[in-house]
């Protein structure tokens, strides 16, 4: 009696859910359009290696330790069916202007039941500190960084439906002045029976708004003998992002048998932040003889992101252990054209053991 409660309680709650966030994606553009206007900007880089090669497209497709980034219900599936089961990921991202990002990911599955650590850490090489009387640099450094810390939960109500949540703190320094705050994500992951196919959503960086300690010197509005206006910072959101997406493994799907060596994987994903409009990511993967993967992904409604594509490898060591590599690239238009070197462009690496 308990399983089938259980049954109708994720019956029930995925469809209310699903027409909130449809409720949301559907508002006026006009009046969620406000470019700009968020703070803690590193939450809006997407970090899952495996995700970016497929155009992001993630809500509804991700199964392995990185799914905190994409959709904290996914952490259910990592792959070992039984028992327990530990992943670890560190990945790095190099970013223009000499700026650093790296993650690290350990998730455990035991049971219906996964937990999970996660860090993002940002941080910049020194920069000059310029005034608006000494434009070139007054000789002094100052620098700037962006480090979470997050926690994770996820479990499966029934045999079809799971939720996740993340519970993150938030660091973030620029020379003296600092924010401390907390933000939650929220996902859900539902099989709906039909063959494959997967439905995912997700809210991401709820939270309340952020407001740096110290103050500031305003240069517009000086007094006629030359006195400045020291005022404190403004408040700003989170950049809240709302996802709703579908997967499905592609040969189930059309009733092909290519064979044991052979797998594939398509997801369609849309996406609303609340400081832009909405955007579409489409993407792929095929995997060969469960080692290889190779990964493509499209991404629509952009301001200059427009492709992206990626690989993996897994490498079994042993009976109950394995290594994993993903490699990923994706265009960033001007960004990247300005960027003379491709060894200076925005390449993702993660590195991961499984056991």
């Amino acid at each position: 009696m308990s399983h089938q409660n259980a049954h109708w309680k994720g019956l029930i709650a995925f469809p209310v859910l699903l027409l909130l966030l449809l409720g949301m994606l559907t508002c006026p553009a006009s009046a969620l359009e406000k470019v700009g206007t968020t703070s803690i900007q590193v939450l809006k880089i997407p970090v899952g290696v495996r995700g970016v090669g497929m155009g992001n497209a993630q809500v509804a497709a991700c199964r392995d330790a990185s799914s905190v980034f994409w959709n904290p219900a996914g952490l259910v599936y990592l792959e070992r069916a039984k028992g327990e089961h530990y992943e670890a990921v560190l990945g790095q991202i190099n970013m223009p202007a000499d700026i650093q990002l790296n993650t690290f990911v350990i998730a455990r599955k035991f049971g219906v039941q996964a937990a999970s650590l996660h860090i993002i850490n940002l941080y910049t090489g020194d920069m000059k500190v310029r005034t608006y009387y000494r434009p070139e640099g007054t000789g002094e450094n100052f620098n700037a960084y962006d480090f979470i810390i997050g926690g994770s939960y996820a479990r499966l109500l029934t045999d079809r439906f799971s939720l996740g949540a993340n519970l993150r703190y938030l660091r973030s320094g620029l020379e003296n002045s600092t924010y401390n705050g907390l933000s939650l994500d929220l996902g859900t992951l539902y099989q709906t029976g039909l063959r494959s196919l997967m439905i995912g959503m997700a809210i991401q960086n709820l939270g309340p708004n952020v407001t740096y300690s110290g103050s500031y010197f305003d240069y517009r509005n000086q007094t006629k003998s030359g006195g400045l206006f020291e005022r404190g910072y403004e408040d700003a959101a989170l950049p809240t992002m709302f996802r709703l997406g579908v997967s499905a493994n592609l040969f189930e799907m059309v009733k092909a048998h290519p064979g044991d060596k052979h797998d594939a994987i398509v997801s369609v994903e849309m996406n609303h932040p609340n400081d832009n409009r909405e955007r579409l990511n489409i993407g792929g993967e095929y995997i060969w003889n469960k080692v290889l993967a190779l990964r493509l992904g499209g991404k629509f409604a952009y301001d200059t992101e427009s492709f992206s594509a990626g690989l993996g490898l897994k490498i079994p060591m042993g009976r109950d252990y394995r290594l994993t590599f993903d490699y990923a690239y994706s265009y960033f238009g001007d960004i990247t054209a300005a960027v003379e070197e491709f060894s200076m462009q925005p390449h993702r690496f993660s590195l991961g053991f499984a056991w």
